[in-house]
C-alpha cells in the first residue's frame, strides 16, 4: 500500500500536478515557437489560453482554502507553491507576447538555449510535484530540485553569453534592446522554475 506523507486531504495536489502540467505545455508551446519561427501569433494564442488556465487554477485553489477544514499541509504553503508555479507561467507567457509585441521576425541561437532550459526545468518540477504524495519519494524530489538549481545556473551563463554577444556586435541598437529584455525574461523563467522547486522542498522539510 502506498504510504502518504500528507493523509488529510489530497485535492490540493491533484490542483498542484494540474498547474504543474499547464507549465510544462506553456513551456513546450514557447520552446516550439523559437524551434520553427512560424505561425507565432497562433502559437501564442496557445500560450493565452494555458496562461488563462492556469490562473483558473489558482482562483480555484483560492476559492477553496478557506472551505477546507484539514489542508494536506499549511494553508500558506498551499497558496504559496500554487502561486510559484503560476508564477513561472506568467514568466513563460511575458516572453511570448515580447514577440508579438516587438514584430520579432528571427530568433538568436541563445534564446533558443533558455527555452530549451525552461522546458527541461518544467519537466523536473512537474517530476517534483507528482512524487509529493509519498514520503519515500523524498530523496527522487531532491534530485528533481538539484537539476532545476542546475539548469537556472545554466541559464545564467547562457544569458551572460547572450549579453556579452550583444555588446560586441555593437548592432541596431534597438535590436540590441529587444533581445537584451527576452533574453533576460527568459532566464527569468528559469528563475520562477528554481523558485517553484524551493518551496517544494521547503514543505517537505517541514512536513518529513
Amino acid at each position: 500500500m502506498k504510504f502518504s506523507l500528507f493523509p488529510a486531504e489530497v485535492k490540493f495536489f491533484d490542483y498542484f500536478e494540474d498547474a504543474s502540467a499547464n507549465l510544462v505545455d506553456g513551456a513546450v508551446a514557447l520552446q516550439d515557437i523559437f524551434d520553427a519561427f512560424e505561425c507565432v501569433e497562433k502559437k501564442v494564442a496557445l500560450i493565452d489560453e494555458l496562461e488563462h488556465r492556469g490562473d483558473l487554477i489558482v482562483h480555484e485553489v483560492m476559492h477553496l482554502l478557506p472551505k477546507t477544514l484539514i489542508t494536506p499541509i499549511d494553508a500558506n504553503d498551499i497558496h504559496r507553491l500554487v502561486s510559484a508555479l503560476d508564477d513561472a507561467l506568467d514568466a513563460v507567457h511575458g516572453v511570448a507576447q515580447r514577440l508579438l509585441i516587438y514584430r520579432v521576425t528571427e530568433v538568436t541561437e541563445p534564446a533558443c538555449r533558455l527555452a530549451h532550459l525552461i522546458t527541461e526545468g518544467a519537466r523536473e518540477l512537474d517530476a517534483a510535484v507528482r512524487a509529493m504524495h509519498d514520503k519515500r519519494q523524498y530523496e527522487d524530489i531532491r534530485a528533481h530540485i538539484v537539476q532545476i538549481n542546475t539548469l537556472e545556473n545554466t541559464g545564467d551563463r547562457v544569458l551572460e553569453e547572450s549579453l556579452t554577444k550583444l555588446v560586441a556586435a555593437r548592432g541596431d541598437i534597438l535590436q540590441f534592446i529587444i533581445w537584451k529584455e527576452i533574453c533576460e525574461m527568459l532566464e527569468d523563467a528559469t528563475d520562477r522554475i528554481e523558485d517553484a522547486g524551493d518551496v517544494i522542498e521547503e514543505v517537505m522539510v517541514a512536513n518529513a
